[in-house]
């Protein structure tokens, strides 16, 4: 018989991210409960950050490819080849074909989890405290390593997959001109996220919006697991509430672009033209240029905006604005609320807005409802303070502890279903 003191020992997590999603939220989140065991970097920027830092837009980018809190001996990168294949894909991306852009997304992908799977290899793999996580396109040939080596796995699906494409063509489609229409990813791309999904033990997602759309996709309900995204407070000093004064100033932050409900948000504009209102349009510019300079006078193109500046942007804003057709979850609202900004937000992402607390909630494709709920925070702003004070409470809930703490609360409950050893002590 077990004693009455006995516990079980932590998971061990095995992360792979290509990319610095989420600035490293999940490996640090992890790594702060000492719950990291490994983490595969595609890109990982170990020396030169300070000079990068003084370069042009790509090399600062490229210093940001890093994070201090990571011990080196944690970390397995593949930076030479990375980069490279990044920085050709870069200059390839304004004239390549759905299907081009769908290819070389399943080459890298591939490319990146044969490494971390060639690396596996190498090390001992214990199936009753491991746990790999890996995010969706760059991860099957590692998935298929472990399910046979009998080590539990997630992979973070961080969209609402073909769902989402569904929705990205019909709105293309309902504002001609606005946007070239994307066409339709080609159908290997699907197979290699499906394969996914059937080989992980988990599938991982950010929000019910896309875990109803990955249901409707034929993934099982009992598969998914629903954990929002966080972000990282411990250096925050805290804004105080917005004070509202003078002009309104609305931001935008992201790809500037349909699916993201641009055009919404310049009807919106165009309703509100009678009021002291400004909109800041801050991220690249995917729309038309006749569109866009057709665009009404209140609003301003920031253009694209690299980390190490985003404080700045917000610092400029009273209100923050998300009218997203289909997102995953939208970090950039939680980012918005560290800074104190109310936000206005479709239902379809991410669920973090408290209707009439910490800001609005209006229907998505819903100009007048947008336009509405900007026009009585700019006649109110009392009601701006309020929302402001309460957004800030609101984020506190959204460290990146209490992320890692749920994962790993979801992951030992998954396990334990499935029937997967554990280590006792």
């Amino acid at each position: 018989m077990e004693s009455s003191s006995a516990f079980q020992e932590p998971l061990r997590w095995i992360v792979a991210q290509e990319g610095s999603r989420q600035s490293y939220a999940v490996p640090v989140s992890l790594h702060r409960l000492g719950f990291l065991r490994l983490y595969y970097a595609d890109v990982w920027c170990r020396w030169g950050r300070s000079a990068l830092r003084r370069g042009p837009t790509g090399a600062r980018a490229l210093a940001g490819r890093f994070q201090h809190e990571l011990p080196p001996d944690r970390v397995v990168s593949f930076s030479p080849r990375a980069v490279l294949a990044k920085t050709v894909q870069h200059f390839r991306r304004g004239w390549q074909t759905p299907e081009e852009r769908a290819d070389e997304f399943c080459r890298y992908g591939r490319w990146f989890a044969g490494r971390v799977r060639e690396h596996l290899k190498t090390i001992e793999l214990d199936p009753a405290r491991d746990v790999f996580f890996g995010f969706d396109t760059n991860s099957l040939e590692a998935l298929d390593l472990l399910k046979e080596r009998g080590v539990f796995t997630i992979v973070d699906q961080v969209d609402p997959g073909k769902f989402h494409e569904d929705m990205v063509i019909e709105e293309c489609e309902r504002w001609p001109g606005w946007q070239k229409l994307p066409g339709r990813t080609p159908q290997p791309y699907w197979d290699r996220r499906e394969a996914e999904w059937q080989t992980a033990n988990l599938v991982l997602v950010n929000s019910e919006w896309s875990r109803q759309a990955l249901i409707q996709q034929g993934v099982s309900g009992v598969k998914i697991v629903v954990v929002p995204l966080a972000i990282d407070l411990s250096n925050e000093h805290f804004a105080q509430p917005v004070e509202a004064r003078g002009s309104l100033k609305v931001l935008w932050l992201g790809n500037v672009i349909v699916s993201k409900g641009i055009q919404y948000l310049v009807e919106a504009a165009r309703i509100l033209e009678g009021r002291d209102i400004e909109f800041l349009l801050a991220g690249p510019v995917g729309i038309e240029r006749d569109i866009v300079r057709k665009f009404p006078r209140s609003m301003k193109l920031l253009g694209r905006v690299t980390r190490d500046k985003l404080g700045e942007v917000y610092r400029q804003a009273h209100v923050f604005v998300l009218p997203t057709i289909s997102d995953g979850f939208a970090v950039t609202q939680l980012e918005a609320m560290a800074h104190g900004l109310p936000v206005v937000a479709t239902p379809n992402c991410g669920r973090v807005v408290t209707d009439g607390v910490d800001g609005s909630i209006v229907p998505a494709r819903d100009s007048r409802s947008l336009a509405d709920a900007l026009a009585r925070l700019d006649s109110d702003r009392r009601l701006v303070r309020e929302m402001s004070r309460n957004a800030l409470i609101t984020i506190r809930k959204y460290n990146l502890p209490s992320n890692a703490r749920l994962m790993q609360g979801c992951a030992i409950s998954a396990r334990s279903r499935q029937g997967f050893p554990v280590v006792v002590r």
